[in-house]
């Protein structure tokens, strides 16, 4: 299982061969990559730079449950509590969100929280079976175990 992770790519087009993905996930200001992510049948929401979209996006995805958000309605510039609340109270395994446009991941209340960066500035996130990886163009910045 292979699972990507963008958000913030704005008026960048997406590059990345998404056939090699299980899962598309994208945290919103997808900008151009509307109509891609429609094809391909991606998880996306609507950033604050969008127009079209759910604001929120809860699914599960081999028995994990995945709270998407762009991060702009809990203040995420700020502070992640407003945010920490909301998986909380959507019983979230994982929480993807975006509008930062700075990559980061930490785990609060087993919550796992991801932030795959700016896609814009060539960052993203790949989650397989054993790890979650943090890219900056095809290099892997980050790496850390985690067995889904």
């Amino acid at each position: 299982m292979k699972i990507l992770i963008l958000s913030d790519s704005h008026y960048r087009n997406i590059e990345l061969d998404l056939t090699k993905y299980d899962y598309v996930i994208h945290c919103g200001d997808y900008g151009n990559s509307y109509d891609l992510l429609e094809e391909c049948d991606a998880y996306y929401v609507r950033g604050n730079c969008d127009m079209r979209g759910p604001k929120e996006r809860f699914f599960e995805i081999n028995g994990k449950n995945i709270l998407v958000v762009h991060g702009d309605l809990y203040n995420v510039k700020s502070h992640y509590n407003s945010l920490v609340y909301k998986g909380l109270e959507r019983k979230a395994n994982f929480v993807f969100f975006g509008h930062t446009h700075r990559m980061d991941m930490f785990i609060e209340n087993d919550i796992v929280f991801i932030n795959p960066g700016c896609y814009m500035d060539d960052e993203y996130v790949v989650i397989g079976e054993k790890s979650i990886n943090f890219y900056i163009g095809k290099k892997k910045y980050k790496s850390f175990e985690y067995r889904w």
